[in-house]
């Protein structure tokens, strides 16, 4: 093909930095590779995170690890995607940012691809403007190999919008319930999800599917909080009404005699952690997903955790299974749950910093990146 000129959105280790908008040429796909034309990256929560310097980074990084997009370029080999379905030029694309080296003890037998040493979902510009590609999402042109899973979206009815409303937050949340006893969210149990952006929205639509008996949410946003009422939550608690001991006795008093049996921390907020802990009724789970970027310590009760049988998961990231069941079931639900509404805000390539601060502020339900908008 000939040579295509691509953009992309570039922070630094120096935190709130000036967003860099960078330019290189991307070469011709390499064997197992594809190039795509990025409709939409995501603006996940975590990269406003990258961008404050809340998490350490080793040098100049392109941001944006959800995207979905047209395929322009194939080598030669490429016939399919990664769960060997018919691939050729102008299908779209959903694709995973993570890069398991599928060798490793993790990849191999524990099955956590994410705790892959070689697994770097961050692609540095240097690195980028020498191989002639990226992986990352904030450019008009992704280039994607071996390691990144790609996978065609079936129905091309489907917004794209309705795929990237929850970006990696669904695949993530796929993952997180995996790790739940039986692999599920349990049917007619009281549900408690704390905070309502793209995760905490994940948690509601898998909770309502799975026939829990009640989900309530806790938030400060009235933004999120109307949006999680859409998906279909039974009761909104805005946290700004009512102190934590006061929600406490209204929340128990909710989930009745059973108790709560499971709180899904998905705000990233240290001082919700307690909160979810003391919540929990005997025998409860506390399903740790938001707290990913950051760092810093609650105040923990093992005498409770004991006396009540509670159960507390961590879950990390996804796998590329995750992005390929996050994409069929946004294919089956996307007219049963407001998925592509959620894309409140749509900025240009040059707007990336505006769009991380929108972020920030709490005023979008979901922003996007559109790089090669008409």
């Amino acid at each position: 093909m000939n040579k295509l000129q691509s953009r992309c959105a570039v922070i630094t280790p120096e935190p709130r930095a000036p967003v860099l908008i960078q330019k290189f040429t991307v070469d011709d796909p390499q064997k197992g590779s594809i190039v795509v034309k990025v409709e939409y990256a995501g603006v996940c929560g975590t990269d406003p995170h990258l961008w404050k310097g809340d998490f350490p980074l080793p040098g100049n990084i392109i941001l944006g690890h959800e995207g979905i997009g047209i395929v322009v370029a194939m080598h030669q080999d490429v016939s399919s995607d990664h769960a060997s379905e018919p691939l050729k030029i102008g299908d779209r694309v959903y694709w995973t940012a993570i890069r398991p080296c599928r060798q490793c003890y993790y990849c191999t037998i524990a099955q956590d691809e994410c705790g892959c040493p070689a697994n770097f979902f961050m692609h540095q510009f240097h690195d980028c403007a020498t191989q002639g590609g990226t992986w990352a999402t904030y450019t008009d042109y992704a280039t994607l190999g071996p390691r990144n899973a790609y996978f065609k979206v079936d129905d091309p009815s489907v917004p794209p919008e309705a795929f990237i409303a929850l970006g990696c937050a669904l695949p993530t949340m796929l993952q997180a319930v995996g790790h739940l006893p039986g692999g599920n969210i349990p049917r007619n149990e009281t549900v408690i999800v704390q905070g309502a952006g793209a995760i905490g929205l994940a948690a509601i639509m898998l909770s309502k599917l799975a026939g829990a008996a009640q989900v309530i949410v806790l938030e400060a946003n009235e933004l999120r909080m109307q949006k999680a009422r859409e998906f279909g939550a039974d009761v909104c608690v805005d946290i700004r009404q009512s102190s934590q001991e006061e929600r406490v006795t209204m929340l128990a008093e909710m989930a009745g005699h059973k108790g709560v049996g499971l709180v899904i921390e998905c705000s990233g907020v240290l001082s919700a952690v307690q909160e979810g802990l003391g919540l929990l009724g005997r025998n409860g789970k506390y399903l740790l997903v938001g707290t990913w970027a950051g760092k810093g310590s609650v105040a923990f009760d093992p005498f409770v955790a004991v006396n009540k049988a509670i159960t507390i998961l961590g879950s990390t990231y996804c796998a590329p299974r995750d992005y390929y069941n996050a994409m069929k079931l946004v294919q089956k639900a996307h007219t049963s749950f407001p998925l592509a509404s959620c894309v409140t805000h749509k900025f240009s390539l040059e707007n990336t910093q505006e769009a991380l601060e929108t972020v920030l502020a709490g005023q979008a339900i979901k922003a996007v990146v559109q790089p090669t908008a008409a």
